[in-house]
């Protein structure tokens, strides 16, 4: 009987510990966002992880078709003064070397 309290609690803790460690839910903006590239490429980024840092190089027309703020940054791993933007927001003329998109 003993044995079996024991099997139990251990198999109870490690249930606890694997909830625990488990990673955090990251979340992702629904849409698309459009830029382009100085060479004047059209490029796209699909839902977007939030709070991830995308080093983009852009200069020149783009779309925020995201459900989330695009936080523009003028150097690259999101280093620098941002500019932020509304979700569904586009302009002709960006020039930003990385982005993130925030809730």
């Amino acid at each position: 009987m003993k044995r079996r309290s024991l099997t139990r609690a251990a198999v109870l803790a490690g249930a606890a510990l694997l909830a625990l460690a488990a990673p955090a839910q990251s979340y992702a903006s629904t849409g698309v966002f459009r830029f382009t590239t100085p060479d004047g490429v059209e490029t796209e980024l699909y839902n977007p992880t939030d709070d991830i840092c995308y080093n983009i190089n852009a200069y020149g027309p783009y779309r925020n078709g995201t459900n989330r703020r695009a936080v523009f940054y003028p150097a690259t791993n999101c280093r620098g003064n941002a500019t932020t933007v509304r979700a569904g927001a586009g302009s002709s003329l960006l020039n930003a070397q990385s982005v993130k998109f925030v809730r």
